[in-house]
């Protein structure tokens, strides 16, 4: 049996929030039902482009954060980091060796929150 992806489980979770059907969510990136209920229950294969994830975003009512995380989990599901994120990290290629640097050393996320606080000054606990 497949198991739906952290976006699908997301997704149910917000679609149920704004009291939507799935056919009435799929409406809103011209697509059917089925394809929102396929997504939820990790059946898909092809998850939602960029534009259809910025007017289910709309479609959903989501906050900001709310908008972030959900760019996130669909970038994931699609097994790529969102857009802004590939573009800086392209940009600044040092990061690239930052992240090559922490898979041959095994860095965990302790450890990457002492490196993160001590690059801020202290001031991101996001991630400790």
């Amino acid at each position: 049996m497949t198991e739906p992806s952290d976006f699908g489980l997301f997704l149910k979770k917000k679609r149920k929030s704004a009291h939507l059907t799935q056919d009435e969510l799929a409406a809103a990136i011209n697509k059917s039902g089925q394809y929102i209920s396929n997504i939820e229950k990790g059946k898909n294969n092809a998850p939602p482009n960029p534009s259809d994830i910025e007017a289910l975003i709309k479609k959903l009512g989501l906050s900001n954060d709310e908008a972030n995380l959900f760019k996130a989990k669909a970038s994931a599901d699609r097994g790529r980091l969102p857009n802004d994120q590939m573009e800086y990290l392209m940009k600044h290629r040092k990061l690239l060796e930052l992240i090559n640097y922490g898979l041959e050393n095994n860095i965990n996320d302790r450890r990457w929150a002492e490196l993160l606080s001590a690059v801020s000054g202290g001031k991101s606990n996001d991630l400790a």
